[in-house]
């Protein structure tokens, strides 16, 4: 097929037709190259653990990382146990069989199984028929009081407990409250629920004093403070914890002045605490939190900032390894000696990566507030309990979003005070709120 020959002007015209795609192809991949590589950006950000996700974003692990649920194959076996104390007794008999329907005559065995019922909550009112007297020495009327409520109630002081209870340990609102209440046939108002929370709190702060002198006695005390919202506007709670009490502190500031009223002026213990400056001034021993060191390393991306990671960790396992045994206080001595030494050495590298060159400078300004835990017993490494502590405060944050007073902040730090401490202690919060309660209502006579 012989072709025909293109003329000059019809050469140069598809010249500058070809000219003109190429450059739009040209601009075309510019763009795409634009956008590959902001997309490699993100991706890479989201790998190194830069970029903050939405609270609400939950990765996923990768199926062969998932632990499977349930116990370990071979474990020994376990089962509900039989209850205690059995409060009626039925007997199930047949006289035909329920198959065939022949006559059965006296059973063959007799086989026990036991259902526990949880009978719905009902109102019960009492009416008391006072008899009143006039006294002619005192020349007025005298009668006896009834010993389960307070003056000015209607609601009786194991009601008010169950109030106090629904609203702090199971965080119901007030609305949920109230029908739950109407559902067992009781109709209360919100505000008699707010008073009966403040009542309880009130005769609580005696006992929520002595929760807090008790904490300050302790060998090992630890510090850390969450938001609180008040009215709309940001402020602080402050956790206290030991291995027996929990106190929380609704304030204004987050600096270093509550954490000293918290301690008291006689405080000889040891505070467990992050690397928040706040904690810096205080003049007592303290312990670094390992794991907010550590949590922190380890998003160093960087290959100096994986070494230090490596090194710090490796440090903490070792010595932790060699406490299994509970050695004496000389060999703890001489462990959190060598710990420190560790540390500074690894503090003495002269680090090339920004971020390693700031830990660095962190190890020598709290190096020996690290290996505290090895030397005195009862001090823990890390402020995780502290952080386990505040989590129901947290957890009731988000149901409610704050508080509308201060008023009200203070009452809920001091009834989850004092409820935290019961569960810890092993003690029954409502009995004590019963207990405490008791002790303001007047005589029998």
């Amino acid at each position: 097929m012989i072709m025909a020959r293109l003329t000059y002007n019809e050469l140069l015209e598809e010249n500058r037709e070809l000219r003109a795609r190429l450059a739009k192809l040209e601009a075309e991949n510019a763009r795409l190259q634009q956008e590959l590589t902001a997309l490699g950006a993100v991706v890479a950000k989201l790998k190194g653990g830069k970029e903050r996700l939405p609270s609400f974003v939950k990765l996923r692990h990768r199926q062969e990382e998932a632990q499977r649920p349930g116990r370990k194959q071979g474990h020994q076996g376990s089962t509900r146990p039989i209850p205690s104390e059995v409060d009626e007794e039925r007997e199930l008999k047949l006289s035909t069989c329920p198959d065939c329907g022949t006559k059965l005559g006296p059973p063959t065995e007799l086989r026990q199984r036991y259902v526990e019922d949880l009978l719905p909550p009902r109102v019960q009112v009492i009416r008391y028929r006072i008899a009143r007297y006039h006294c002619s020495q005192c020349h007025k009327l005298v009668e006896r009081k009834p010993q389960d409520v307070l003056a000015g109630y209607h609601l009786s002081l194991r009601t008010m407990a169950a109030i106090v209870y629904l609203r702090e340990e199971l965080r119901l609102p007030v609305n949920r409250v109230q029908q739950y209440l109407a559902d067992a046939g009781l109709r209360v108002s919100s505000g008699t629920i707010e008073r009966v929370c403040s009542q309880v709190a009130g005769r609580l702060s005696s006992h929520y004093e002595e929760i807090l002198e008790q904490a300050r006695g302790r060998v090992g005390v630890g510090l850390d403070e969450t938001g609180l919202r008040v009215n709309g506007v940001n402020h602080w709670m402050w956790g206290m914890a030991t291995a027996e009490e929990v106190i929380y502190h609704a304030d204004r500031r987050r600096s270093h002045e509550v954490a000293e009223e918290l301690l008291g002026s006689d405080f000889s213990g040891t505070v467990i605490c992050d690397f928040y400056s706040a904690y810096n001034p205080l003049e007592v021993r303290k312990q670094r939190c390992w794991a907010h060191l550590l949590r922190e390393t380890a998003k160093l991306t960087s290959e100096e900032g994986q070494a230090l990671h490596q090194e710090l960790k490796a440090s903490y396992r070792w010595i932790e390894s060699k406490l299994g045994r509970s050695p004496p206080l000389g060999r703890r001595e001489r462990l959190a000696a060598f710990g420190e030494w560790e540390l500074e050495q690894l503090a003495a590298v002269e680090w090339g990566d920004p971020d390693c060159q700031r830990i660095a400078k962190r190890l020598v300004k709290h190096g020996q507030e690290l290996y505290r835990w090895v030397r005195q017993v009862g001090v823990e490494a890390t402020n995780n309990g502290t952080e386990r502590a505040l989590r129901p405060y947290v957890v009731k944050r988000k149901i409610s979003g704050g508080h509308r007073s201060w008023a009200g902040a203070r009452k809920h730090a001091i009834l989850l005070s004092v409820m935290e401490t019961c569960r810890r202690r092993g003690e029954n919060f409502c009995l004590l709120i019963e207990n405490t309660l008791k002790q303001a209502v007047p005589s029998a006579g």
